[in-house]
């Protein structure tokens, strides 16, 4: 059986906002599902559930960005709280190793059914991904100082990397 191509669906209620991540979540899936939640977040909704169901793995990139959430829902008013539903054994290990589970409500699906609306991954630039993973890595060792040795090669080679690709502007 082929893997699942991942897939980020949304739905929204009066102050929630949920994301379904179907499938092993790619850069581009990352990176899409920061900028729809700051954009929807910045509508006014502020607490994000993630629907991780059919997600059988994650990557840092992906927790990272679950960290940044969790910290933007902080910033609303009145703060918000990030929820991850029906998480899987692999997936609650890789938070866990990455000390970062108890930042997460954890919950089960309860009744009811959202009506979700596909956000389409179109591919980023070199520059957005590595500014993307950067920050996601960035946001990890932010959340448990045991992850600045795990990824301290990452985080130099990226902001290696994103000076080589977006160069400061003289002026």
């Amino acid at each position: 059986m082929s893997p699942v191509p991942p897939q980020l669906s949304f739905a929204t209620g009066p102050d929630l906002v949920c994301f379904r991540v179907r499938g092993k979540p790619t850069l581009d899936l990352s990176g899409h599902l920061r900028q729809a939640a700051e954009r929807l977040l910045g509508a006014g909704h502020t607490h994000v559930v993630i629907d991780l169901s059919e997600c059988p793995s994650v990557d840092s990139t992906f927790v990272g960005v679950l960290i940044y959430l969790t910290k933007a829902v902080q910033k609303t008013t009145p703060p918000g709280r990030v929820a991850l539903l029906e998480v899987g054994d692999l997936v609650r290990h890789q938070l866990d190793s990455l000390g970062v589970l108890d930042r997460f409500d954890l919950a089960a699906r309860r009744g009811g059914e959202l009506r979700f609306e596909d956000v389409a991954l179109s591919p980023a630039g070199k520059a957005q991904t590595a500014w993307l993973c950067l920050t996601a890595h960035r946001d990890l060792i932010e959340a448990n100082a045991a992850n600045a040795e795990k990824f301290k090669d990452v985080v130099e080679y990226l902001e290696k990397d994103l000076r080589r690709l977006a160069p400061p502007e003289n002026g």
